[in-house]
């Protein structure tokens, strides 16, 4: 278990934690702790975020640090699969053409422009969130574990849309326990139930979205798919929560 706890935060951040080798069957059993991972994230930004407020740094300063720290810690990774989603959906009205234009390393116009749209929409939400004060924080905690538990939901019993890459590893091959275990790590939604559940219902959005039109367009998902249902997923938990708390506190 501690093995799958540390592969699980060593896949998904930049922290520097030691796997030793590391095999298929190895990633495969640590799917379940992928929202433990994002526990871990969300208590390193909201503590980031403590701080900020703490030394009294303007919102909107907070807000843009806040989204750089948390492209920083997952190493881009999944704002990697945004951009080349985007530009294989946009791309090409072939299939194929499509999966190729995604593994390919170049950002086009169709990349850059989601890449603006979801990091813009996460630091409007976390300036916007901060005005509620700490409330904020739980909130915040909230979007990054529910976008890693999404992830893992998304890849229950999906196709594979290439012969090979690593997200043959994830995709298909989640298990039902696995998800029952990744739940157990959406703490923040024992501690505010209200905002938190607003957090993770519309946070499900983009995950649902794009399983339906990746299986629609290149039938079946890939891990670009699933690095940009993270990101989009982390972007509207934070909007849901907000909206939330606009409609509770004005």
């Amino acid at each position: 278990m501690l093995k799958s706890i540390v592969l699980a935060i060593s896949f998904l951040t930049c922290l520097p934690v030691n796997t030793g080798p590391v095999v298929g069957a190895d990633l495969r059993r640590a799917l379940g702790f992928f929202p433990f991972a994002g526990l871990v994230l969300g208590i390193i930004v909201t503590g980031w975020v403590w701080l900020g407020m703490y030394i009294m740094v303007p919102g909107s300063v907070l807000a843009v640090l806040a989204t750089i720290l948390l492209a920083y810690l997952t190493r881009g990774l999944h704002l990697d699969g945004v951009a080349d989603l985007a530009d294989g959906f946009g791309g090409s009205f072939d299939g194929s053409r499509r999966l190729e234009i995604m593994k390919d390393s170049a950002t086009g116009s169709f990349g850059v422009v989601a890449l603006c749209a979801v990091l813009a929409l996460k630091a409007v939400c976390f300036n916007q969130l901060f005005s509620y004060g700490y409330t904020s924080l739980v909130v915040i905690v909230m979007a990054i574990v529910a976008a890693r538990f999404w992830m893992v939901v998304l890849a229950y019993r999906a196709t594979y849309a290439r012969d090979a890459g690593t997200g043959h590893f994830i995709i298909g091959q989640v298990r039902g326990t696995q998800i029952f275990m990744g739940a157990l790590f959406l703490v923040p939604l024992y501690l505010a139930p209200l905002p938190c559940l607003a957090v993770l219902v519309v946070s499900g959005l983009p995950p649902l979205f794009l399983r339906i039109r990746a299986t629609q367009l290149i039938g079946g998902l890939t891990g670009h798919v699933l690095g940009a249902a993270v990101e989009w997923s982390e972007a509207f938990g934070l909007l849901g929560g907000l909206l939330y708390l606009g409609m509770v506190f004005g």
